[in-house]
């Protein structure tokens, strides 16, 4: 129940900034999702012996904000985050056992949060405005639906383990219900309002989306279990952390960014 209440909220406020709100408060709500994943994503690396470095949060920033076409001054800061990331290190940590550990976590979670949701965001503020909008909640409910349809089938019909030893309550079931959930939602929202695709290519693109997303989910399974912790925080009742909610999203939004992009 908890669970539902939290989406009950959640995605009408969601909706509203995507379809009622500015581009400016989209990009808003990106970067400070990315901020806050860095900050759960910090402790969990924090757990294995390698906690990122503070300036991770200027890097994710600036990778997330280097997608949005009217920000060129950030795409031409990327180049030099290494070096930004080298002196943060030299000046925080020393020469001590773990200073490469955090130098590496601290680039990981950049590319690892930065990259997708600037994807995100570029899906926004690049295309016609119409579609931009329409974009978005595209990659949202096929993403959404996907997570929903292979839980509450899991639950119900679950009986072979899909990678146990990642996480232990995914069952190949679940991942049938959420494939199959994601595609038709996909040929629903081409039906009625993605109009300018064909079915075909909704069809592929909701079971790619499906599938990065499942693969994201088992990634981010894959750093919980490393770090020995159940979530990445408490942050949203019934769902965990926001790394937790965004895993799939953190796979699939690249995969539609590319599709976008090279097919207008």
């Amino acid at each position: 129940m908890t669970r539902i209440l939290t989406a009950a909220i959640g995605v009408p406020v969601l909706l509203f900034i995507i379809l009622g709100g500015s581009s400016t408060l989209f990009v808003a709500l990106v970067l400070g999702v990315a901020l806050a994943a860095y900050r759960e994503l910090a402790r969990l690396m924090a757990d294995v012996g390698g906690p990122p470095l503070a300036v991770g949060y200027l890097v994710v920033a600036v990778m997330t904000l280097a997608f949005h076409p009217r920000f060129p001054l950030f795409q031409d800061l990327l180049p030099v985050a290494a070096i930004v990331i080298g002196v943060a290190a030299v000046l925080a940590l020393g020469p001590v056992r773990d200073t490469a550990v955090s130098v590496a976590a601290t680039a990981f979670g950049a590319f690892y949060l930065g990259a997708p949701l600037g994807s995100v965001i570029w899906l926004r503020t690049a295309p016609e405005e119409h579609q931009a909008r329409l974009w978005v909640i595209f990659l949202l409910a096929v993403i959404m639906m996907g997570d929903a349809c292979a839980f509450y089938v899991g639950r119900a019909l679950g009986r072979h383990r899909l990678a146990p030893e990642l996480s232990p309550k995914k069952t190949i079931e679940g991942l049938a219900g959420g494939l199959l959930g994601s595609v038709v939602t996909a040929l629903v929202l081409q039906a009625s309002y993605v109009t300018w695709l064909s079915p075909a290519r909704a069809l592929a693109l909701g079971f790619a989306l499906a599938l990065s997303g499942v693969l994201g989910d088992l990634f981010e399974s894959l750093l919980k279990r490393s770090a020995g912790v159940k979530d990445t925080s408490h942050l949203l009742p019934g769902h965990g952390g926001l790394l937790d909610r965004i895993d799939s999203l953190l796979f699939a939004a690249p995969v539609l960014f590319v599709y976008v992009k090279w097919s207008s």
